[in-house]
């Protein structure tokens, strides 16, 4: 991973005060806003951070870190496609929203964990030279955002430059060897698409037979299994929050609840936030200004509620550690 220097910063910053790019300064801000941070060598590499002011080391009242990670079936969307409901935790926490690389003949889903373990690297050192502890990790996104989040958090939470104080699923592939995504997909006329993504994802060449319009093969959910989540849930998995609406049409329901049970199994705090409003696969997201998303009023006030209650278990700072 590039190291980040001054001329880095000079070359490749856009500074901006305030929540959004208006075009004006805004008279009082609480925190600083930089976008397109570089933390690799891909032209996608890039990731936008928030930065609580205040001048000494550990000055955020938390200290901790929430990194958002987009959706787009791993090869779309982009870092802009970040909630607007994190803004309000920006006085108070480094908030992050990155691009990974995209899913495609050469690069798969091993290549975007390398993405988001080389951002946080990046995320932890600008975090340091601003003199602000980066603490700990609250990792989330949405659809593939979600599955990158969750993998990260089960798979690599030994090795993160963050470590990870817990994890936020909303509608995320938990489990890809789910019979259940193939009929989703078929009803959707996207078969060819799934076996295409299936492929990509893996790195691996899937062989007529893998995956067949009625399942898998061994070899098959072999393959889907080392990609998924719930494969690298263990009792000493972080803390998760499970956001899933049961009309979701394109990851099954019955992912988040087979996550919801192997946590129950192995002991491990979780809240399910299992809806039933119909909001479907988007969670009732609408798109704002410059690609900001407005998730369902009801489920984002929700959301924040045990959002919050998670905070005050396993990301704020003891007083004692900030003094």
């Amino acid at each position: 991973m590039k190291k980040l220097s001054g001329a880095l910063l000079a070359l490749g910053l856009f500074v901006l005060a305030g929540c959004v790019s208006t075009g004006k300064t805004p008279q009082e801000t609480s925190y600083t806003l930089y976008r397109d941070l570089p933390y690799g060598p891909h032209e996608r590499n890039l990731v936008d951070l928030s930065i609580p002011n205040g001048a000494s080391l550990g000055g955020a009242p938390e200290g901790g870190t929430i990194l958002w990670i987009h959706g787009g079936i791993w090869m779309y969307g982009g870092k802009e496609n970040c909630p607007v409901f994190l803004d309000g935790f920006r006085d108070r926490f480094i908030v992050a929203s990155m691009n990974h690389r995209y899913i495609d003949e050469t690069t798969h889903i091993d290549d975007l964990m390398e993405d988001v373990a080389a951002a946080l690297s990046a995320i932890k050192e600008f975090a340091l030279q601003n003199r602000k502890d980066p603490g700990k990790l609250i990792i989330m996104g949405h659809s593939s955002g979600a599955h990158l989040a969750m993998l990260y958090a089960y798979k690599h939470r030994e090795t993160s430059p963050i470590p990870p104080a817990f994890c936020v699923d909303m509608a995320g592939p938990a489990d890809l060897g789910d019979i259940a995504f193939l009929y989703n997909f078929k009803k959707l006329g996207w078969e060819k698409i799934f076996y295409g993504l299936a492929e990509k994802a893996a790195g691996h060449h899937i062989v007529d037979g893998d995956i067949t319009g009625e399942g898998y093969s061994e070899t098959g959910k072999q393959i889907l299994a080392a990609i998924s989540p719930l494969t690298f849930v263990s009792a000493d998995s972080p803390p998760t929050i499970i956001v899933h609406d049961a009309a979701d049409t394109i990851v099954p329901y019955a992912n988040s609840a087979a996550l919801n049970s192997v946590f129950n199994v192995y002991g491990i705090d979780h809240y399910f936030m299992a809806s039933s409003s119909g909001i479907g696969h988007v969670l009732g997201a609408k798109t704002k200004k410059g690609g900001a998303l407005a998730y369902n009023k009801a489920l984002e006030a929700w959301l924040l509620r045990v959002m919050n209650e998670y905070i005050e278990k396993y990301s704020v700072q003891s007083r004692d550690s900030r003094e």
